[in-house]
């Protein structure tokens, strides 16, 4: 199945203004909370937050596996959490 994704920063268009917003202030803690280094790295490039995302390596060549996150959503969802279990 061949489709056409997105990317972050259209799907962060489309949320409704409130939720742009969050997204963004939610970015901008994660970006205050790396090392010195990296910040001064970060503070100094050029663009927008959005070229931030991505960067992040895993390890797992397939992190990025749709069908894999919609089937661990899934089971996520369908587990009740109950307390003790």
């Amino acid at each position: 199945m061949v489709t056409q994704a997105k990317t972050l920063e259209e799907l962060i268009r489309e949320l409704p203004p409130q939720m742009q917003a969050e997204v963004r202030d939610f970015v901008e803690f994660l970006l205050a909370r790396r090392e010195p280094s990296r910040r001064a790295e970060v503070s100094t490039a050029s663009g927008s937050f959005e070229q931030l995302f991505g960067s992040w390596d895993s390890g797992d060549k397939n992190s990025a596996d749709n069908e894999r996150i919609d089937a661990d959503l899934a089971r996520e969802y369908a587990n009740p959490h109950e307390p003790g279990v």
